[in-house]
C-alpha cells in the first residue's frame, strides 16, 4: 500500500530586508536589533512592531563544561505584536512564537495583506485565532 501526501507549506526567507514567501515579495523587514523589529509593507509603510521576549522557565540545565558545575537556565521566547496607527486594533498581542520567520508566515498564512491593504477583519481573525497571554502565564509555569 503506498500513501501520497501533499504537503502546503510555505517557505519563507528573509533576505536583505525583503521577506518572500514561496519565492513571493511579501513584506519588507527592518531589524533594530536582535530582539525588535519594523514590518512594512512592500510600498514602505510600518504595520508592525515585534519585540522578541523571553522568560526563565525556573529548570536548568549543565553547561558543555560539566566540571566546572556551571548551570544555565532555560529560556522560553515568545513575541509581542502591535498594529502600528491602527486604533481599531486596540493594544499589542502577544503569540507564543519567538522567531520572526514563523511570525510572517502566521501573518500569510491569516492573509492580511489584501491587494497591498491591510485588512482588518483577517487582523482581528488572526488575533483571535493565535493571540495567547504569554507574560500572564509564564508565571503559573514556574517552579
Amino acid at each position: 500500500m503506498v500513501f501520497a501526501f501533499n504537503a502546503q507549506a510555505q517557505k519563507v526567507k528573509i533576505k536583505k530586508g525583503v521577506a518572500t514567501v514561496d519565492k513571493v515579495a511579501y513584506l519588507k523587514v527592518e531589524k533594530i536589533n536582535a530582539l525588535k523589529y519594523f514590518i512594512s509593507t512592500l510600498d514602505g509603510t510600518e504595520i508592525i512592531s515585534v519585540n522578541i521576549e523571553s522568560f526563565g522557565t525556573g529548570k536548568y540545565h549543565t553547561t558543555r563544561n560539566a566540571a566546572t558545575g556551571q548551570r544555565m537556565e532555560i529560556t522560553h521566547a515568545y513575541s509581542v505584536l502591535k498594529f502600528l496607527d491602527n486604533e481599531e486594533i486596540g493594544e499589542s498581542f502577544e503569540v507564543d512564537e519567538g522567531r520572526l520567520k514563523h511570525i510572517i508566515k502566521m501573518m500569510y498564512n491569516s492573509n492580511i495583506i489584501v491587494d497591498g491593504q491591510l485588512s482588518i477583519e483577517k487582523i482581528k481573525r488572526m488575533i483571535e485565532k493565535y493571540s495567547e497571554n504569554v507574560s500572564e502565564r509564564r508565571f503559573l509555569t514556574k517552579n
